[in-house]
């Protein structure tokens, strides 16, 4: 702007000098001041030209600095998704570790409870076993009879026989094996091995 006034000012000095210089002179004048003028025109543009560049770059630096600070607003929410990320990963961290510590407990307590029980139930086993050791023991006693048939023939008892059994494959009745042989608890009298009389009726 300053060299654009220079001229101006050369010109109008110029304009003033032609009133009093020679014709020829003036002619060399007009062409000097033509050639100004055209300088000053191409200056002129060359000044809105630059002009124009200014409000481009001021443009692109508007621009420039809004995609900085959307990749800044970009940058602080990744990192805030990295940081929540974090945190998450810590809340799984502490469930599990809490999980795990609520399963000891409930595990322990199972045995603590599991173990009372036991101890109670020997308990009360140890006491049902005193109170049977406690009871006299009275049998009822077993009145044998000579009421049975005199005629019959020896048996050796064999694994798997019964009093029943024994009588019904030989044609007599259990209460004369018993009455005959004196058998108060078959499954403890009727031994395997043992020679019995099976009594007959004829």
């Amino acid at each position: 702007m300053m060299q654009v006034f220079r001229w101006a000012l050369f010109i109008t000095v110029l304009s003033a000098t032609q009133l009093t210089t020679p014709l020829a002179a003036q002619n060399d004048m007009r062409v000097t001041v033509a050639n100004m003028n055209q300088d000053l025109n191409a200056l002129a543009q060359e000044v809105k030209a630059l002009r124009l560049e200014i409000e481009q770059m001021r443009r692109d630096n508007a621009r420039l600095r809004s995609q900085v600070s959307a990749s800044q607003a970009s940058d602080t929410t990744q990192a805030q998704i990295t940081n929540l990320g974090t945190a998450i990963d810590g809340l799984r961290r502490e469930f599990r570790a809490a999980d795990e510590s609520q399963k000891q407990v409930i595990l322990s307590e199972v045995n603590r409870q599991m173990e009372a029980f036991a101890k109670e139930t020997q308990s009360a086993l140890n006491s049902v076993a005193d109170a049977v050791e406690a009871q006299p023991n009275v049998s009822t006693p077993m009145h044998f009879t000579e009421d049975y048939p005199k005629t019959g023939k020896p048996y050796v008892v064999k694994s798997g026989d019964t009093l029943s059994k024994i009588a019904r494959v030989h044609g007599s009745s259990i209460k004369d094996i018993q009455n005959a042989n004196k058998i108060v608890n078959p499954a403890r009298d009727l031994q395997v091995g043992q020679t019995i009389f099976i009594p007959i009726a004829q």
